[in-house]
């Protein structure tokens, strides 16, 4: 079965947390499990249970009530999906005529789908 997820990418809700981490990260420069719960409007056992698969995953290093610290690799990743996510919204605002809202509604729905260099074609109609 073929996975709707471009290769080496992890699940909509594993990058959901990411972007979440990855966001709280550069606004507050770290990540708390209750800060990322609030975040996605999520428990604190759902966020609790993400993060230790990202753990084994590599993506974060995590120790219970410590904040959560992206690897080099959950960095990228985070990162990665920060930029689609931005790009997208903007293009759906400038482009598409939609609200903010719901351009950032649909870009968390686009974000997962789409491929690095297709995020890349987009954002040079931006340019």
């Amino acid at each position: 079965m073929n996975s709707p997820y471009p290769q080496n990418r992890l699940s909509r809700s594993a990058e959901d947390y990411l972007e979440a981490i990855g966001t709280l990260c550069k606004i507050h420069g770290q990540a708390l499990v209750s800060d990322v719960a609030q975040m996605l409007n999520v428990k604190k056992p759902s966020v609790t249970a993400a993060v230790h698969q990202l753990a084994e995953a590599g993506y974060v290093d995590y120790k219970p009530y410590a904040p959560i610290i992206l690897t080099e690799k959950g960095k990228l990743h985070a990162e990665s999906v920060i930029r689609a996510h931005q790009t997208l919204m903007r293009f759906l605002r400038e482009k598409a005529g939609l609200s903010p809202e719901r351009a950032d509604e649909v870009a968390c729905l686009m974000e997962h789908h789409l491929t690095d260099a297709e995020i890349d074609t987009i954002a040079k109609t931006l340019s």
